[in-house]
């Protein structure tokens, strides 16, 4: 199956899950195991789904897991745990991790970590600017994700006239790369949810 812009394009260009949040698969972990390794409170995990989740305020705190395959999905909502040091050294132990992190406000992120390190990981606005023990093990897929992986804005060949891709381009990376298609039906069905206290 070819996978193509117009499978996130409803993530990345409408406000669907608002304008900060994280998505991170996981592979190889089950829901509860997931949910656990980024800090949830064991009693907490319960069945909930996101319609819930909001309607009850219970974001940023609490985290939604969901099975995909081989690959479980952990959605934060006006939060990012999962990237955080500690809980990304622990959630890559012996297996792997793709993140996507929009923050409108600050700055978007994407995260490729493997055994406990971070392999690769990019601010999407400036893809030049790479980080990890790895950072270039993604350049090929960069490319096809439309990223110029020598981009910066500023640099003397930058032409502001083209369109580079920020979120919508992490998105479609993290989609190929884990071969996994979020849907709506996906993000707000029935899911596993745990809370994860954010820091103040």
């Amino acid at each position: 199956m070819e996978i193509t812009y117009a499978d996130v394009a409803w993530l990345a260009e409408d406000y669907a899950l608002g304008d900060v949040w994280c998505l991170t698969f996981v592979w190889g972990l089950d829901e509860p195991e997931a949910l656990r390794r980024i800090g949830a409170a064991e009693g907490s995990i319960r069945p909930l789904t996101y319609e819930e989740s909001n309607d009850e305020g219970l974001f940023p705190d609490t985290v939604l897991a969901g099975r995909l395959g081989g690959w479980t999905v952990l959605i934060e909502i006006g939060w990012w745990q999962a990237i955080g040091r500690e809980a990304l050294r622990a959630l890559s132990t012996a297996t792997e991790v793709v993140s996507v992190l929009r923050h409108d406000h600050a700055t978007h992120n994407f995260v490729y970590a493997r055994d406990g390190k971070t392999v690769t990981s990019f601010n999407p606005m400036i893809p030049a600017w790479r980080y990890g023990s790895d950072p270039d093990r993604l350049v090929d897929a960069m490319r096809a994700a439309g990223f110029d992986p020598g981009h910066a804005p500023g640099d003397e060949d930058d032409d502001e006239n083209v369109d580079h891709p920020t979120v919508d381009g992490a998105l479609l990376l993290a989609v190929r790369l884990t071969r996994v298609v979020l849907t709506r039906e996906v993000v707000y069905g029935p899911l596993l949810g745990g809370v994860v206290r954010s820091p103040a």
